[in-house]
Order: C-alpha cells, then structure tokens, then sequence
C-alpha cells in the first residue's frame, strides 16, 4: 500500500509540471485587445472614483450610500 501511494506521489509531481506548460498562449490581436479592455476599465474606474469629487455636497451621502461590488 505504500509503494501504491508513493508511486501517486510521483506520477503527481511528474505530472504537475506538464499540466502547467499547457498554457494557451495569445495572439497578438488576443493580446492588444486584452490590453485594450484593461485600459477601458482602469479608465471607468479612474473617472468613477473622482466623481466625488465633481457632485454637490448634498449628494454625498447618496453616492457613498450606494454599495457597489
């Protein structure tokens, strides 16, 4: 039984590296419109972090009170 569970052990270490290699790699149309979105999103999270900043005082805590994820 141990040798069983040794053997599993091996093949697990041997097999853990394989499963990793096996990353899909991007094209470079996949890559720059990956990149594209990640730009649009920091660029609506940048403009929706500062509008604090733009609203009256009086909705403040309107703003503040909504719960986003």
């Amino acid at each position: 039984m141990k040798k069983l569970a040794l053997v599993l052990l091996i093949a697990a270490f041997a097999a853990a590296p394989a499963s990793a290699a096996t990353k899909k790699k991007m094209t470079k149309e996949e890559a720059e419109a990956a990149d594209i979105a990640k730009q649009h999103d920091n660029t609506a999270r940048a403009l929706r972090d500062a509008l604090p900043l733009v609203l009256p005082g009086w909705s403040l805590p309107f703003y503040f009170g909504i719960h986003r994820r």
